[in-house]
Order: C-alpha cells, then structure tokens, then sequence
C-alpha cells in the first residue's frame, strides 16, 4: 500500500505496523477489518454515505447474482494497478491484482474490506481522493458522480477510466409499474474536457426477479428519492416479473 497520501498534508503515507504515517507524523489506524479511515470530518464515518441498514441490503442483493453479467464484462476490462471509485461493498473488485477502492461510507467499506481481504480498501470523500498522482492504470467509476479533476490527477497518462451510466432502458420494467408515463434514460456520457472518449458500448441482460428483490433495488436507485409515496406503493401489488438491466460503459484515456 505504497500509495496512498495523508489527507492533512498529502505527503505520501507510509506503513509501521497497524499505522499508516506521513513524514510530518500524521497517523491514521488500520482497522480490524483490514481498512483504514481517510476521510476527514468532526462527523463518525458511521454518519456519512450509506447506512449500516442500506449497505447490507445492497450487499445481500447483489449478491443473489442479478449483475454479476456487467461484474463479469467490467473484469475483463481492468489492468494494471486498480483504483475504484465509490467502491461500495466491494462487489465489482474481482480482480486478481492489485486493487484500491474507496467510499464515503464507512460501512461500506467495512464490508468490502471483509469480503477482499486481498484488496486495499480506504474510507475517503472523492473530492479529495487520498491517492499519488499519476498512479492508477484502470479507474473505474460505476454510478457515481463524475469528478474529472481528481480522476484525471490520479490516473497515469495513458490510464484509462471506465465508467457506468445506465442504458436507455434500463429497469424499464419497475418504471411501467410505478409510472404513468415511464421514461427512458437519456444515456448521456458525462462531461469531461480532460479524458477522450475511446470507446462506448452498451451491455444488457433480462432476469427474472421477486417482489422483494425489485423492491429493495427500487431502495437503491435515484428513483427511489423521485417518487411519490402513492406510486412507490404500486409495488405492494407487483408480482414476480422479468426485469431488463441495460448499463452503457464508457472507455476514456488519458493522453500523454
């Protein structure tokens, strides 16, 4: 773990033991679970991104297997040293070599760092992310907000960045239930001025799903926080359905 920066300083961190340490003697401790907290705040990391409750229901739903098909495809486009962005718990790190991950949520952390043990997992804010400069071959950024600055301040030139947007049809299924006039997403790449656009390519897959399961991905989504209580009630009374997941991957380089 030879590069990662102390957040007080940015002066490159250091392991003694348990600890990681800076030059000017900042310290900050690994946890049980093998990950340490970057993230600077008067706030406990408990408090900040997604709750203990939320990130164990994302956990036990993506593991049941339903995206394992964009898990697969986004494993084969990794190399190099890995860098993943809003990390999560982790499910999308399957990936032999070495590999970072951060979130805001310390919980989600907890579990990842759990779960891969292999992997090199941090608690950190993606405004400020805690890593050298040009020192991240792949970055992937699934569903997060897209900060081109920092992305492109920690991927070496040449690296590339993949990133995730939902397809035009995406759960458009779950919409038809829960909408009037369900819409489609508008597949737009984020913007960026820094990264050229390299490749663009669209992957989708139909499953069967249960109410509860469509319920607590519905939990997980934008559209959860968009919806009026009356319309999120509609899915009391769906039953088990095939549900489409369409996801758009983005490719970027950095020249240089």
């Amino acid at each position: 773990m030879n590069i990662l920066t102390c957040p007080v300083c940015g002066e490159k961190l250091n392991i003694f033991g348990k600890t990681l340490k800076c030059e000017n003697n900042h310290s900050f401790d690994f946890a049980k679970q093998g990950y340490v907290n970057l993230l600077l705040t008067s706030k406990s990391g408990d408090k900040k991104g997604d709750s203990r409750e939320s990130a164990h229901a994302r956990r036990d739903f993506l593991q049941k297997g339903y995206y394992s098909f964009l898990r697969d495809y986004v494993t084969t486009k990794l190399d190099g040293t890995v860098l993943d962005i809003c990390c999560g718990e982790g499910y999308y790190d399957e990936y032999s070599d070495e590999l970072y991950g951060f979130d805001i949520s310390k919980e989600m952390v907890r579990l990842a760092a759990t779960a891969r043990k292999e992997h090199n997992y941090f608690v950190a804010n993606l405004a400020h992310i805690p890593i050298c400069d040009n020192s991240i071959d792949t970055a992937m950024h699934l569903f997060a907000p897209f900060n081109e600055k920092e992305f492109y301040r920690v991927v070496k030139p040449g690296g590339r960045l993949l990133s995730v947007i939902p397809g035009d049809n995406h759960l458009i299924e779950l919409k038809n239930i829960l909408y009037d006039t369900p819409y489609l997403n508008d597949e737009k790449a984020p913007d960026t001025s820094l990264f050229t656009l390299k490749s663009k390519n669209k992957i989708s897959n139909t499953f069967d799903i249960s109410r509860d399961d469509l319920k607590t991905l519905f939990s997980m989504t934008p559209y959860f926080y968009r919806t009026s209580d009356s319309d999120k009630a509609k899915l009391e009374k769906a039953e088990n359905i095939k549900l489409t997941a369409s996801f758009v991957v983005l490719e970027y380089v950095k020249e240089g």
